[in-house]
């Protein structure tokens, strides 16, 4: 599940986990004030393999010139 990064004027930025389906918090959960959701930058991209290789990579034109 994503987390949300909120922005209350008394209490600062807090985090939440949520669903992206459950709707956005209006209040603070700690003192009732209006809070507004900010954009964050995520974690990017995760690769989770055992790495590259060089067969891997696409073939180099170079080499079929030569034939």
């Amino acid at each position: 599940m994503p987390t949300y990064v909120y922005k209350c004027p008394k209490c600062g930025k807090f985090e939440v986990v949520q669903n992206m389906n459950d709707k956005r918090l209006e209040t603070c959960p700690t003192c009732n004030e209006k809070v507004k959701r900010l954009i964050s930058g995520g974690l990017g991209v995760i690769y989770k393999t055992d790495g590259f290789y060089i067969t891997d990579s696409k073939n180099d034109k170079s080499d079929h010139a030569a034939s």
